[in-house]
């Protein structure tokens, strides 16, 4: 499963990315840290989960998220904040966010979800190839 970090601090970055990558199933196929460098690496990769923070520098992380809607990106944004969640996660939400997590407490929680995530798309992928009956070829 492709995702997309998203952080301005690069040892949260860092530490996002390393962490993600030690889940199976799991690339990294774009980092950024800045607003317009994030909407373009997100449309430019595909990814079917975006992590992405809120306090950028430059730019913030609810115009990535309304930007990224608009552009019709279908995959997963998961918005990770430090900011009190009673003052934003709803906001997040109204923006086509599909999770949100405090930075602070949950953590552990996040790649939890992105584990079970990257097995149920493994799982939908092995069911896929799995249906797919032996056909015949026909020379004449």
């Amino acid at each position: 499963m492709k995702i997309a970090v998203v952080e301005d601090s690069l040892p949260v970055r860092r530490l996002l990315v390393k962490r993600a990558e030690h889940e199976a199933g799991v690339t990294v196929v774009a980092q950024a840290s800045s607003e317009d460098e994030a909407v373009a690496a997100v449309m430019a990769t595909e990814p079917a989960v975006v992590l992405l923070d809120l306090h950028l520098a430059p730019g913030s992380g609810l115009s990535v998220l309304s930007r990224l809607r608009r552009l019709q990106f279908t995959g997963q944004v998961f918005v990770l904040s430090a900011t009190d969640r009673a003052s934003v996660a709803a906001q997040c939400v109204a923006l086509g966010a599909d999770r949100f997590y405090d930075k602070a407490f949950d953590f552990e929680q996040l790649l939890t979800d992105l584990r079970d995530l990257a097995h149920r798309t493994a799982a939908q992928l092995g069911k896929m190839f799995q249906d797919v009956s032996p056909r015949a070829v026909v020379n004449g």
